[in-house]
Order: C-alpha cells, then sequence, then structure tokens
C-alpha cells in the first residue's frame, strides 16, 4: 500500500534504549543497564553529583523509563549497596575456605580487611547508608531491606564461626556489626575532604593523623577480636 501524501515510505526504527521491555527478561536487562550505569557515574563523582536524568542517558533511556525502574536516586543507590553486600559476602566466604586450606593462612582480620578494601565503591555506598538512602525508604522498601540485612548478618555470623576458633554466633553477629560500623567511620577517616587532606599533608604534626583504609582496619580488627576471643584464636579452624 503507497503512503500517504507526507507520511514515509516506511517507518524510521526507534532507538534500541527507547524500545519498550515488553518481557521479564527485557525488564531485567535494562534495570541492570540502570544500575550499571549509576555505578559508572558513582565511580566518577559523588553521590550530589549523580541524577536521575544522568543515569537514564547514560543507559540509554528515557528520564521517565527510569523512574518506572526507581522511584528515586536513593533507590537505586540501595540497590547497588544491596547488589555489593551479596557478592562479597560470598566472596569472603570463598576466601576465608581458601585461606584456612592454604599452607600459611593469614590473621581472619586480615583476609576480611583485603576483602572490603578491594571494593572502595562498596566502601562509599555503606557510608551513605544510613545518613542519605535509608532516610528516604517507604516502610516496605525499609522492611525488606532490613530483613536482607538480618539475612546477610546471619550468613557472615556463620562463616565467621567457622574459621575463627572460639568465637560464638552471638559474638560473631556483634562482630559483623562492628565490622560495618568500622567500614563506615575508616573509609570517612581515610577519605577526608580535599581541604583536610591538605591540612594533614602540610603540617607535619597531624601525619599521625592520615589513615590509610587497609592497615588501619586490619589493625582495629584484630584488637577487637583480641577482646572478643582469646589472643592466639586468630588462625583459621582448621579440621
Amino acid at each position: 500500500m503507497p503512503a500517504k501524501r507526507g507520511e514515509s515510505a516506511m517507518p524510521k526504527p526507534p532507538r534500541l534504549g527507547r524500545l519498550r521491555a515488553r518481557s521479564t527478561a527485557d525488564k531485567d536487562l535494562r534495570r541492570s543497564h540502570l544500575l550499571n550505569a549509576a555505578a559508572e557515574l558513582f565511580a566518577l563523582t559523588d553521590f550530589e553529583g549523580v541524577t536521575i536524568a544522568e543515569i537514564a542517558l547514560r543507559a540509554g533511556v528515557a528520564k521517565g523509563t527510569a523512574y518506572l525502574y526507581f522511584n528515586c536516586k536513593e533507590a537505586v543507590f540501595l540497590e547497588l549497596l544491596q547488589t555489593g553486600l551479596d557478592r562479597w559476602a560470598a566472596d569472603l566466604d570463598q576466601l576465608l575456605v581458601d585461606n584456612a586450606a592454604s599452607i600459611q593462612p593469614e590473621a581472619v582480620p586480615c583476609v576480611i580487611t583485603r576483602s572490603l578494601a578491594e571494593r572502595p565503591q562498596l566502601c562509599r555506598l555503606l557510608v551513605l547508608l544510613h545518613t542519605v538512602i535509608e532516610p528516604q525508604l517507604d516502610l516496605a522498601s525499609a522492611r525488606a531491606f532490613k530483613g536482607f540485612l538480618h539475612a546477610l548478618v546471619q550468613r557472615l555470623s556463620a562463616s565467621l564461626v567457622q574459621h575463627i576458633k572460639g568465637l560464638s554466633a552471638p559474638q560473631a553477629d556483634m562482630l559483623v556489626l562492628q565490622i560495618h560500623a568500622l567500614v563506615i567511620s575508616v573509609t570517612q577517616l581515610a577519605t577526608p575532604a580535599p581541604v583536610i587532606a591538605a591540612v594533614l599533608k602540610e603540617d607535619p604534626r597531624l601525619q599521625n593523623m592520615q589513615v590509610a583504609f587497609e592497615p588501619f582496619l586490619a589493625a582495629t580488627l584484630t584488637s577487637l577480636l583480641r577482646g572478643t576471643v582469646t589472643a592466639d584464636t586468630f588462625t583459621p579452624a582448621i579440621d
């Protein structure tokens, strides 16, 4: 059938990013693209420097489409955090298993610390959690997230009990929460604002106030465990 006057003989194909995601797989893929875009932007700037509009643009979708998946920027970052925590927990468990099987196993605090030092973006997300992300959650989202955290604590706790001799389950639960608090505080100490970093660097009296994330956290965790279990139980529990 010939095209009417003023119409193109063949319609222009829409941009791939603008196509409506109809199947579950398509929706999951688009959600993944949005999360990846947010992670890439967050690696380049801080939380305030990332917008839903920029996330959508980088993911190749309309801003309105992004809001179909996430009702606010905080929801995007919450999902990034959950994904990061889930992957970290799985990797840490395997690292502890491998460490226990090695000829010269490291102290568990060093294994934990290194696993976190290799994930600076996860640490930055944890800094945002309680003061920026959680206050914006609705009741249902808050319940779901705290349920996720409860399961995560139990999962990490079970792994720590297995690999630290003398550590009880209640002690392990507390240790996981203490690690959480330490990661937030040490990340902030190790990444001061530029003006503070300049002051610390220029004044010799302040050299001992310059904090490097990995050694500081490892030393703090070691001291913490020493106060929880006896000093000779830091080696992995090897059957």
